[in-house]
């Protein structure tokens, strides 16, 4: 088993400056590693070896220790506000709005490249002087003068700088073709749009490491990753040490705090109980009385569609090529938004008419039909645009981003004049509702939706109004 080694972030005792100190059970291959090291010097006042508390060190030390221990950083981040581990919650335990949104400069793009076999990472952004001249700052970018972009080596630890450094300032997308597998990374990744003040709690590593592990999908581990994050950054005074202690008392007051300031749904406040339960069930394995965790009743609303007309509206204004194909692609095949952006050239079956998607929802694969007006516009689309690894990719290659998709749909409902507004979710509720009103068998639209059960597609025999046209209120028989 790998040695720990814990960080912890120490003032020194005369010049208050701030250092990050290493502690370790005695390992004389730890101990002769890091004395090969002389950036990491050995402090008698804090008693440990230790070095400058910089992000850039931090950095250092986790390529260091990479191969050879385990960093264990829960002191790190521990809030200097709570000095004891021991903690007694008595009393109530009012929670708050946790987290807050950064807004950033713009969106850098990371690539890979090789070049002579040697692995780079490439920067690629709008071309903005602001993110230029904030990019020329950071002295260990490269910069190719011929080529007019901004490299660097790729490595763990240079990545880990990368993101780490530049999260704050700007939101960093990365390539579908850079495999990430490292935790820390990721969970950078996916906390970078909030405000990192002093008392917030980044999520555990070892809950991502959990779901990743388990083979999540990538949309449920965002979702629960979000709301644990929520849940955590709700309780600003106290530590994750503390917070281990809930029980179902405090985590269902956190979810009644919820509803009141929020007017949560029912479905996402069972998403926030499913991932905290999940933590405390698998990451902690502590008895916390969980069947004692309310869920919300679910409400029994029924789905917002579309007319025919509006949908024909809302794409009418759509100009731009791509654009209209993902809208059409949505719209006639039932696709969820996630099902559009993994859609792959292969997975168009022109000679069968069908689309092929490949697990969705539940891990499954399943067809679905393609429509003749569809595919036109797909055939200007592949002679325009030549996609190469997805059918709808980014400016900069990868995915076309969800929160795209759903700006063109919003700009498109607007100019329709259509009422009220939803999301792309309406438009494959507005796919199975017009299926059904012509006549579709319902285990037919079951098929082609993906649902596992008859019974979350029967929803939709509420929604049609075919029948309910041809039903007469017995008023009208009433002369009066």
């Amino acid at each position: 088993m790998k040695p720990v080694v814990y960080l912890n972030k120490k003032a020194h005792p005369t010049t208050r400056e701030s250092f990050i100190a290493l502690f370790y059970r005695k390992n004389e291959t730890i101990t002769r590693l890091i004395e090969q090291n002389d950036w990491i010097i050995y402090s008698r006042q804090l008693g440990a070896y230790c070095v400058p508390d910089t992000v850039k060190n931090l950095g250092f030390l986790l390529e260091l220790f990479r191969d050879m221990a385990i960093i264990n950083k829960q002191y790190l981040y521990r809030s200097t506000a709570i000095t004891a581990d021991n903690v007694v919650i008595s009393g109530p335990v009012n929670p708050t709005r946790g987290l807050s949104l950064v807004k950033k400069v713009d969106t850098l793009m990371l690539l890979s490249k090789e070049v002579a076999g040697r692995p780079y990472f490439i920067i690629q952004y709008k071309p903005v002087n602001r993110v230029k001249e904030i990019l020329n700052k950071i002295d260990w970018l490269r910069y190719g003068h011929k080529q007019k972009i901004f490299y660097f080596d790729a490595s763990r630890g240079n990545l880990f700088r990368f993101v780490d450094e530049l999260s704050d300032v700007f939101k960093i997308r990365i390539h579908h073709l850079i495999k990430i597998d490292d935790i820390e990374i990721r969970k950078i990744l996916l906390e970078q749009s909030y405000l990192k003040h002093r008392r917030y709690k980044s999520c555990p590593a070892a809950y991502l490491k959990y779901m990743y592990n388990r083979n999540y999908a990538e949309n449920t581990i965002e979702t629960y990753h979000y709301y644990f994050l929520r849940f955590i950054n709700a309780f600003p005074w106290l530590n994750i040490l503390n917070i281990n202690k809930f029980g179902a008392k405090e985590i269902n007051r956190y979810h009644e705090m919820l509803k009141e300031t929020e007017g949560g749904s029912s479905n996402k406040l069972n998403q926030s109980a499913n991932a905290i339960k999940l933590y405390y069930r698998e990451i902690l394995n502590t008895d916390i009385e969980l069947a004692s965790v309310v869920r919300s009743k679910k409400e029994k609303t029924l789905p917002r569609v579309w007319s025919l007309e509006e949908i024909g509206r809302i794409i009418q204004q759509i100009d731009n090529l791509k654009h209209r194909t993902i809208i059409s692609m949505i719209y006639s095949a039932g696709l969820r938004v996630g099902e559009v952006k993994n859609l792959k050239p292969e997975d168009i079956l022109r000679n069968r008419m069908q689309v092929r998607i490949r697990q969705a929802k539940g891990k499954k694969d399943r067809y679905t039909i393609l429509a003749k007006k569809t595919l036109e516009l797909l055939e200007i689309y592949f002679r325009e645009y030549r996609p190469a690894i997805y059918l709808f990719e980014g400016q900069f290659g990868g995915q076309y981003s969800t929160s795209s998709i759903r700006k063109v749909l919003r700009e498109a409902v607007k100019k329709s004049k259509v009422q009220p507004y939803s999301g792309t979710h309406t438009l494959r509720h507005s796919f199975a509702t017009h299926l059904l009103e012509a006549g579709t068998d319902l285990r037919y639209i079951q098929g082609l939706l993906g649902h596992s059960s008859s019974k979350t597609t029967e929803i939709y025999t509420h929604v049609s109004n075919v029948h309910l046209q041809t039903i007469k209120s017995p008023l009208d028989g009433i002369d009066f």
